[in-house]
């Protein structure tokens, strides 16, 4: 069976006004993006969070066992500290110096299971979970303020919220392994009625448990060195996230994925048409909500500190939220002299001068006016990735379809300079993904990229020295080499987002665009900044509710987006950053 097209079929903007590099790297975190629609979920079923064990030593090592009580189900997360080490800290994914690791279990964890995952996830590669893990994670400190906010809470102070909005985290992810790898169940053996259901639930899951950790870590440290230390402020607790850094490989996850991404992005454009048909009279919910996130937005923009290279700076979106802001009433006043009752779309739509990444700021508002809808739509996320060829398809159809489904692909120029200058592999020694220049690269190197127009062009080029009546079947039985070619885009001939319109071997191409299109609007990080065009930095759950929360149901209202909270009685962090070294994190 072939990827479906979105069931609601093409309802958004066009695919040449979204799927450009540029603009997909504007789209935000919104309502249907992992981290929230799973922070939504966790609030809508009432999960509770349960610490069922925590040791620690003074060094900073240490065990806990949490449990998750979703619906009527139970999902343990066991995880391992160890003292902090300033040996191989790195954002790599194959180094072995983290600060924790964790696993996350469907059901109960036994005491074989503890023992299991402790011996087994420090082998990664050459490890292997147990049958009923969801997934392994790993997370190292923040340099930066994690011995600060310790010592803080040690002194019975709270620690230095301006230092900590600069960092946003905690600890930091460095790996969220799930759906298979190392013997992880896949996400399809879950099963419909799991609660987590939804691709990227269980990963994302693992990281809001980080951040449990990392909190209850630095508490328990510092009642270890004074018997006056305190909690962190609920505040500030709650305005913690889990740091995240990605690099190269999600341009390749983009690439191999088209269906999950355009069902993504299509279940989106979805959530915005309906939401801008909604009336807004003054004074309604929708209006009254629309406005009052719009200002919160205008907050967590004006407070970050952020210096972005590649994407717009903070203070140029918060003027644009500022425009839209006081457009609102203007064109609300304009309706209610008509005798109308405006639409979102007429409140918002069109504001002078307001830069892609603000416009998209205010859609991710937009996807919270309907709160059901959203939740909805994003329960329709999962999708079968498997390509099909239609053998027959005459040559002459798939030439057509070539054209009017990939013309942007057909206009590269793949003669300009630097067009193909580059090739997508993985390191040998690292593991990872690289992008490097072709002509530099040794004999016999795996070449990884997803070069669409390349096998768009290659492909038409076939075609076109064939009769149009020819069954595709029969081309394929002679030439074989293009089956790979012809699957693909058939298969995604219905799925207008499902590629971005980008060359990326391209020695002009930026990867940070398409790894914040990942990152920020799919998974939900905030505060994505790219360090070289290459690397993507941000943070997860800042602002979620936490453990606490969930168990005194106090968690009304929208959790995203907080400010910068400032309790009594702080101590400043006096101790300049340390000078980050290649590939080292924040």
């Amino acid at each position: 069976m072939a990827p479906q097209p979105s069931p609601a079929g093409p309802v958004g903007r066009p695919a040449a006004e979204i799927m450009t590099s540029t603009a997909l790297s504007s789209l935000q975190a919104g309502r249907l993006s992992s981290a929230r629609s799973l922070v939504n979920r966790m609030l809508r079923e009432d999960w509770r969070v349960e610490r069922r064990s925590l040791t620690v030593e003074a060094d900073g090592s240490g065990e806990a066992v949490y449990r998750i009580h979703a619906a009527d189900r139970v999902m343990d997360f066991v995880a391992f500290a160890f003292a902090p080490s300033s040996q191989e800290r790195t954002l790599r994914i194959f180094d072995l110096g983290w600060d924790m690791m964790g696993a996350l279990l469907d059901g109960p964890a036994s005491a074989a299971d503890v023992e299991h995952t402790r011996n087994e996830m420090p082998r990664l590669y050459h490890g292997r979970a147990t049958g009923h893990t969801l997934t392994w994670c790993r997370a190292n400190r923040s340099l930066r303020v994690f011995e600060h906010v310790v010592e803080a809470l040690a002194a019975g102070r709270q620690p230095d919220t301006v230092a900590l909005a600069r960092v946003g985290y905690l600890m930091r992810n460095i790996g969220l392994d799930g759906n298979g790898t190392f013997g992880t169940r896949p996400f399809l053996a879950y099963g419909d009625d799991h609660p987590l259901a939804v691709p990227y639930h269980a990963q994302l899951l693992s990281a809001y448990m980080m951040r449990e950790l990392s909190a209850d870590l630095v508490e328990a440290l510092a009642a270890r060195r004074s018997d006056t230390a305190v909690a962190l402020d609920p505040q500030v607790r709650r305005f913690l996230g889990v740091g995240n850094s990605s690099a190269l490989g999600l341009v390749l996850w983009v690439g191999n994925h088209p269906a999950l991404v355009d069902r993504w992005i299509s279940l989106r454009e979805q959530a915005l048409a309906h939401a801008r048909g909604l009336a807004a009279a003054p004074g309604s919910g929708v209006a009254d909500t629309l406005v009052a996130l719009l200002e919160r937005a205008a907050v967590y923009q004006g407070e970050d500190v952020n210096e972005y290279t590649c994407f717009t700076p903070a203070e140029r979106i918060l003027a644009d939220l500022r425009r839209v802001l006081d457009a609102i009433p203007v064109r609300a006043a304009s309706a209610a002299a008509d005798g109308r009752v405006p639409t979102v779309a007429e409140l918002v739509d069109g504001v002078e001068d307001v830069c892609d990444e603000a416009a998209e700021v205010v859609n991710s508002v937009l996807t919270e006016l309907d709160p059901a809808e959203s939740d909805r739509l994003a329960a329709g996320l999962t999708v079968n990735e498997t390509f099909r060829r239609d053998g027959s398809m005459t040559t002459g159809e798939l030439r057509a379809l070539l054209a009017d489904r990939y013309s942007w692909a057909l206009a590269v120029d793949r003669t300009a300079p630097g067009a193909v200058a580059n090739t997508w592999y993985k390191s040998r020694s690292a593991e990872e993904p690289r992008c490097g220049a072709t002509a530099e690269l040794p004999e016999g190197t795996v070449d990884l990229t997803v070069d669409v127009p390349g096998m768009v062009q290659h492909l038409d080029g076939a075609l076109a020295d064939e009769e149009p009546a020819l069954p595709v079947g029969r081309l394929l039985a002679r030439r074989p080499e293009l089956r790979g070619a012809v699957e693909r885009l058939q298969s995604l001939a219905g799925h207008a987002y499902a590629v971005p319109h980008t060359n990326i071997r391209d020695a002009a191409f930026v990867p940070a665009q398409i790894i914040r299109l990942a990152n920020a609007a799919l998974y939900g990080l905030e505060r994505t900044k790219d360090y070289l065009g290459r690397d993507l930095r941000g943070v997860i759950f800042q602002g979620a509710p936490t453990a606490a929360d969930l168990a005194e149901s106090d968690a009304a209202g929208p959790w995203f987006w907080p400010a910068v909270p400032h309790p009594a009685n702080t101590v400043a962090l006096d101790a300049p950053a340390p000078a980050p070294s290649n590939g080292a994190a924040r």
